[in-house]
């Protein structure tokens, strides 16, 4: 991270604030400290709830602070050029802010400053393209019409199987075993979740038995490679969009959901096969944060960061 706010007594603030978890990384005349919170409710607006994780964070911060500079990263931001602004008129100890969709800073976590394709795959998916063709945005479009691969996707296809294995429609499957033991009996399931207002985060959180059972149950198995399957034509997307050769362009993919052994396997098989090479993350989505504070003014990124700075009186 450049521009080290040890030298001036500039506390930086980066809020990585996605669906199942806000990370939230305080650098200061102190040192640097991290926390992570519950994610952002999917069924409230994201602006207040990150509002008042800064608060939280900001009431903690050294009283020598001289400037606060935030950084957010959030799903659910909907490019509105005037919410860095907005947000400087709500709290006004931010002395300058910088706002963007987590997956412009899960791409800046992934790739850096790089062009390429960073696939950010959490609760839901986004596939971001940067190339001599400008931004390529692929799916992102949320878990009830989109988001295909990502841990909502995979995990409901997993509670999808077991139900089946309970009524005869499908194979029998070890997903049956797991999903009773996350969510109790199988048959009350869908009333429960239904009313459950955290149903999205314990969907997303059953991918973990999904892809942990894909080791020797087929059904698992083949959920996991339709999941790769689904990734790896919207990296094919965002690279075409973009308009960025794939010999030239680095390829990268962060999130939970992709740190397991079966899905990473199958998304480096599946992009092989048309010529595509995976590559290792630079960093995670919080160090994508803290790179848009300075993310150069020249970068295809910014048409897409809202920006403001306060004005001295």
């Amino acid at each position: 991270m450049r521009g080290d706010p040890h030298a001036d007594g500039t506390t930086r603030l980066s809020v990585d604030a996605g669906q199942s978890s806000i990370r939230v990384r305080r650098s200061d005349p102190h040192g640097t400290h991290t926390s992570v919170l519950p994610g952002i409710r999917a069924d409230r607006p994201a602006t207040p709830q990150v509002v008042g994780v800064i608060r939280d964070a900001l009431a903690s911060a050294p009283p020598t602070t001289r400037t606060v500079s935030v950084a957010v990263g959030a799903s659910g931001f909907d490019e509105d050029p005037a919410a860095a602004a907005d947000l400087l008129l709500v709290e006004p100890t931010l002395t300058s802010a910088r706002i963007a969709h987590d997956s412009v800073t899960g791409y800046l976590g992934a790739n850096a400053e790089q062009h390429g394709v960073v696939a950010a795959v959490g609760t839901g998916v986004v596939i971001l393209g940067c190339g001599t063709a400008g931004l390529a945005r692929v799916d992102g479009w949320g878990y009830l019409l989109g988001d295909a691969g990502g841990a909502y996707w995979i995990g409901r296809a997993g509670l999808d199987a077991a139900l089946r294995a309970v009524d005869g429609r499908g194979p029998a499957t070890s997903l049956t075993a797991s999903a009773t033991a996350a969510f109790g009996p199988l048959p009350l399931v869908p009333l429960a979740l239904q009313a459950d207002p955290r149903r999205v985060e314990r969907v997303a959180a059953f991918a973990r038995s999904v892809t942990a059972a894909a080791e020797h149950d087929e059904s698992a198995a083949d959920i996991v490679m339709t999941a790769a399957r689904e990734l790896a034509g919207s990296i094919a997307a965002a690279l075409r969009m973009s308009g960025m050769p794939k010999t030239q362009a680095r390829v990268s993919a962060n999130g939970k959901v992709v740190e397991a052994d079966a899905l990473r396997r199958a998304l480096t098989t599946e992009l092989r096969e048309v010529g595509v090479e995976l590559q290792p993350p630079l960093g995670e989505p919080i160090d994508g944060v803290d790179r848009l504070h300075d993310l150069p003014s020249s970068h295809p990124l910014q048409r897409v960061v809202s920006t403001a700075d306060r004005v001295p009186v």
